[in-house]
């Protein structure tokens, strides 16, 4: 049986990160990102129910995604009996994408080879230098109060 190449997990080059005026740090790029372009893969951290209901004491808090749709098996493995009290840690420089209410990359869960990876995609072409935001989704600001 042949090899089974592994899952590299990458980056793409020229990410950064840079204070901005009004939401703090975010993320950006060195050049111009084409739609539908990968801009970073990274495993995920996920939280059962029981380890979700700590995370809010922790720095941890503004981290913290809610789950979306997970596959049974993955939910099984997690201990996950309650979905909507669970959530993940996203790792690597997507964690630091800002929200926008019009995003220009979206954070999408990718299954491979049995684990659960983040990654994150250009929704449209980025022109270098623009920082590079994802959607929190509804709601987020009414747990997560800023200040």
């Amino acid at each position: 049986m042949p090899e089974k190449k592994p899952y590299l997990l990458d980056r793409k080059k020229g990410l950064y990160l840079k204070h901005t005026k009004t939401k703090g740090r975010g993320v950006f790029c060195t050049t111009t990102i084409r739609a539908g372009e990968e801009l970073e893969s990274t495993p995920a951290l996920i939280l059962n129910q029981n380890e979700h209901k700590h995370i809010n004491k922790t720095v941890l808090r503004d981290y913290v995604f809610g789950l979306g749709k997970l596959p049974k098996k993955i939910q099984a493995k997690a201990g996950i009996t309650d979905i909507e009290n669970s959530s993940c840690v996203i790792m690597g420089m997507m964690s630091f994408c800002n929200d926008d209410a019009e995003p220009n990359a979206q954070v999408m869960w990718e299954e491979r080879e049995g684990t659960l990876y983040h990654v994150l995609r250009a929704l449209r072409n980025i022109p270098k230098g623009t920082e590079i935001c994802t959607t929190y989704g509804p709601g987020w600001f009414d747990d997560h109060p800023m200040g």
